[in-house]
C-alpha cells in the first residue's frame, strides 16, 4: 500500500532539492555570461549597452544564487 501523505522531512528534502538544483543552473548562468564577458571578441563587437544589459544580468544572477544559497544553508 502507498502512502499518499507527504511528510514534513520529504517536504523539507524536495525543497531542497530544488534549491540545490536552483543554486546549480544559476551557477551555470553566471559561468556563462562571466565567460561572455572576459571574451575580447564579444567586448570587441558589441555595443556597449549590450556590455551593461550583461553585466546587470550577471549582478542580478549572483544577487539570485546568494538568496537560494542563504535559504538552502537555512534549510539544512
Amino acid at each position: 500500500m502507498t502512502d499518499l501523505t507527504e511528510k514534513p522531512q520529504d517536504s523539507a528534502a524536495l525543497h531542497n532539492t530544488k534549491l540545490q538544483e536552483e543554486v546549480d543552473h544559476l551557477e551555470e548562468e553566471i559561468h556563462r555570461i562571466t565567460n561572455k564577458l572576459q571574451n575580447e571578441g564579444f567586448i570587441s563587437r558589441v555595443p556597449a549597452a549590450m556590455i551593461e544589459k550583461e553585466q546587470k544580468k550577471l549582478a542580478d544572477l549572483e544577487q539570485e544564487q546568494k538568496k537560494a544559497k542563504e535559504l538552502l544553508l537555512a534549510h539544512s
